[in-house]
């Protein structure tokens, strides 16, 4: 990348912790090369940050948040919060103008926020959905609202997507397989376990790490139903609740539970357990594929796009999948670990590089 210093506000979708620990290595890249970067969000994001990364600015700026039901599928709530979420949409349009100017913005990257683009300055969207995944029984019909993604995709001038282009890839059909708006670029994986050193341990401690993460209340409602299954083992097991705003750890019996872990001491715990058990997020897909790990997938109910990533990374023998009812303990001892592809890191880096250098030349 060029030397030139430039300011750029990051600001990343509050929907679970994915979406924001996703732009802690793109943050790096851009603090390595000597740019200056914002941070926008609500006030656990920031939190969250300041922690990884200290000593840069940051701005509050939040974005549209959604709240899952315990009972009705999610994608009836996210089309009944569909209006309100268009409403949002146009207000962080209008916010981020008045920003721009107020703290000499020149490049806004955002992440799922499609009203963060701008005319006079170059605007980057990040998302892995290009095409919307429907519940199965109604995947037909995807490919209806893609003339609506493209046009909201074209007013950025990029849109990054954080996979690798051909059939090796993570995302499968959400944007693979498809013409791509032409200021489409793959990016490679997006994970904050990269730049730190890693092995996987000879000696497991830990018998399962359950990684919970989404939108409440159902993180909250994995959460109970985990505790219950791993209190009936007699190896210790850990939680991390994915609440980065409390730091809390609690011990029941063999059941640690953390509310938050540093990046080192959450890649320490993955690494010396056994099993991992976690929602099918793609952040935490990308994270756990970078670090060479597996792990029981079970996906958030009634969420189309975390269904539709399960069955997909089942299908290459990647990842185990398993409904969330009819999870129990025989599932975790009854668990072989798939073994991953080795890991493309150059290609990754490669990708991700030359998609800032275009940003930055044009």
């Amino acid at each position: 990348m060029p030397a030139q210093r430039k300011k750029i506000l990051i600001c990343p979708l509050s929907w679970g912790t994915g979406h924001t620990t996703r732009v802690i290595p793109l943050i790096s890249e851009l603090l390595n090369n000597g740019h200056e970067v914002i941070f926008g969000g609500n006030n656990w994001q920031i939190e969250f940050i300041k922690k990884e990364i200290p000593g840069i600015q940051f701005i509050s700026f939040p974005g549209f948040t959604i709240r899952y039901s315990s009972f009705l599928p999610q994608y009836l709530v996210i089309l009944f919060y569909f209006p309100l979420f268009i409403y949002h949409t146009l207000i962080e349009h209008i916010r981020l103008k008045k920003l721009i100017v107020e703290h000499d913005i020149e490049i806004v990257i955002s992440d799922s926020r499609p009203g963060l683009w701008n005319r006079k300055i170059k605007t980057v969207l990040i998302t892995h959905m290009i095409r919307i995944p429907f519940p199965a029984k109604l995947r037909i019909l995807e490919n209806l609202p893609l003339p609506f993604s493209r046009i909201a995709i074209k007013k950025f001038t990029f849109c990054y997507i954080p996979d690798f282009p051909g059939e090796f890839n993570l995302s499968g059909s959400l944007s693979h397989g498809f013409h791509l708006p032409d200021n489409a670029r793959y990016i490679g994986i997006l994970s904050r376990f990269l730049k730190e050193p890693h092995a996987l341990a000879t000696k497991k401690e830990l018998f399962c790490t359950a990684i919970m993460s989404g939108p409440s209340p159902q993180k909250e409602i994995f959460t109970e139903l985990t505790s219950r299954i791993l209190k009936e083992s007699e190896e210790v097991s850990t939680i991390m609740a994915g609440i980065p705003e409390a730091e809390f750890i609690k011990r029941e019996g063999n059941l640690i539970t953390y509310n938050h872990l540093t990046n080192k001491e959450m890649l320490n715990t993955i690494m010396h357990s056994k099993i991992i058990l976690s929602h099918s997020g793609y952040t935490t897909v990308m994270e756990l594929f970078s670090i060479g790990r597996s792990a029981i997938l079970v996906p958030t109910p009634g969420q189309a796009e975390q269904e539709y990533l399960a069955e997909y990374l089942s299908s290459k023998g990647w990842f185990k999948t398993i409904k969330q009812k009819h999870l129990c303990k025989e599932v975790l001892t009854e668990y072989i670990e798939p073994l991953l592809p080795d890991f493309p890191a150059e290609e990754n880096k490669k990708l991700l590089l030359t998609a800032l250098n275009e940003l930055f030349e044009t």
